[in-house]
């Protein structure tokens, strides 16, 4: 005599089965979908260098990318025009190196979509600073 399993148990398990793989894969496309909308997300980047130091060297990442941009014997307090990146892995950065006889002190912030996110104190007098900010 066999047994038999019932209909509505049967359909049961044969939807746990197809549901738990389909919504694995719903679950993966959503997190690719924001990783790819993350990656298109535009953000107003302003960088900013104060302190009493007389004339610094300010570097400075432009884009997110690698490209660099110096500026020679700024005039502080030093902000850069409002910048605009993209993605959310880009990396930001900015840094100021004294003359070598200059004893002041210099400040570095990264200001993110009106919000400061990164700000550095140089330690000591006479000493450079670097802000580096990956959102």
């Amino acid at each position: 005599m066999k047994r038999r399993v019932p209909k509505p148990l049967l359909i049961v398990l044969l939807v746990v089965l197809l549901a738990y793989p389909a919504f694995q894969l719903f679950l993966l496309g959503y997190t690719g979908v924001r990783m790819l909308v993350a990656s298109q997300e535009k953000h107003e980047v302003v960088y900013k260098v104060s302190g009493t130091a007389e004339q610094p060297d300010v570097s400075y990442v432009r884009d997110g990318q690698r490209e660099s941009v110096d500026v020679k014997y700024a005039a502080l307090p030093w902000e850069s025009q409002k910048l605009e990146t993209k993605g959310s892995t880009q990396l930001l950065s900015v840094s100021a190196l004294q003359q070598l006889e200059d004893r002041g002190s210099v400040r570095c912030e990264i200001w993110m979509d009106g919000k400061l996110v990164e700000s550095k104190d140089s330690a000591m007098s006479g000493l450079s600073v670097h802000c580096m900010y990956q959102p």
